[in-house]
């Protein structure tokens, strides 16, 4: 199932005739409403899955049919937790290299600016690099399925 992308799972469809065979003649706004539908996972776009949904107009002919598609965007919208300590981390070689990392916070937004602070304790080894970085990590699947893609 990964990396295939012509498996496609829908999770949600619903239809409405819009016009009746040979009603459309000239150009025409149609208004359409689609109320109370729950959308239970939010868009996503990542290595192995996208999840989306979407409008699509099918316009039927005689000899083809026109199919238009537009993704909308769904953001469950949910309260900041309350509890956001913040996180303290300690590496290092014993007597020789000590480096702490701190963040201000353990979650954070999409959006947000992450701030922390590297401390180097004993230093007695040279150090000709160091680099830190955010890793975005993808698991898909269940129980004893699961795959994760960095």
């Amino acid at each position: 199932m990964l990396n295939d992308r012509s498996t496609v799972h829908e999770f949600l469809s619903l239809s409405k005739l819009l016009a009746f065979p040979g009603e459309l003649s000239e150009s025409t706004s149609i208004d359409f409403s689609f109320p109370n539908v729950e959308k239970p996972y939010e868009s996503y776009i990542g290595i192995n899955i996208k999840l989306r949904y979407f409008l699509r107009l099918t316009i039927i002919k005689r000899f083809s049919n026109n199919v238009f598609e537009r993704d909308i965007c769904v953001q469950q919208l949910s309260q900041y937790p309350e509890i956001n300590n913040s996180i303290k981390m300690e590496v290092g070689i014993e007597d020789c290299l000590h480096i702490e990392f701190e963040y201000n916070k353990s979650k954070y937004h999409l959006k947000d600016v992450i701030v922390g602070k590297i401390y180097f304790l004993p230093v007695r080894i040279k150090i000709k690099h160091m680099e830190i970085a955010i890793i975005k990590k993808e698991d898909t699947g269940t129980g004893p399925n699961i795959y994760a893609e960095n």
